[in-house]
């Protein structure tokens, strides 16, 4: 399983996307299924209807409908703690979608994440450590 951000999604589905191609590439390499949060699937529905409409989100239902993506969901605690790390992270920032997958990969115990967004080198987990960012 591979968290997954929004960044990578978007540009798996658009082809018009300046990172189409390289998600592409990367997308040969992931171990399946893709994981990630409620905000992160809001924010990539919104992405690409912005851009392609109910077509470009409708091969987003087909991802989650084959099993290859994932939604986790949150535990109890998980908006107290979405809190803690954008506050912790707020000079980076650090958004609330950043903040679920941050949450997600101690709740689901998975620290690669593939995102195409450079703040997540600088996160740390609760425990302190980092995350293995895929490329």
């Amino acid at each position: 399983m591979t968290l997954t951000d929004t960044g990578p999604l978007v540009a798996l589905i658009d082809n018009r996307d300046g990172y189409h191609t390289k998600v592409k590439e990367i997308m040969k390499t992931v171990r399946f299924p893709l994981i990630t949060t409620e905000a992160c699937l809001t924010e990539t529905m919104h992405l690409l209807y912005a851009d392609g409409g109910w077509m470009a989100q409708a091969s987003l239902w087909r991802l989650i409908s084959s099993g290859a993506l994932q939604i986790t969901t949150a535990p109890e605690d998980a908006i107290e703690r979405v809190r803690v790390f954008m506050e912790r992270f707020r000079d980076i920032p650090c958004d609330y979608a950043d903040a679920t997958l941050l949450v997600a990969a101690e709740v689901i115990g998975q620290r690669r994440i593939f995102t195409l967004d450079r703040h997540f080198y600088a996160y740390r987990l609760t425990d302190g450590s980092a995350l293995q960012v895929i490329e």
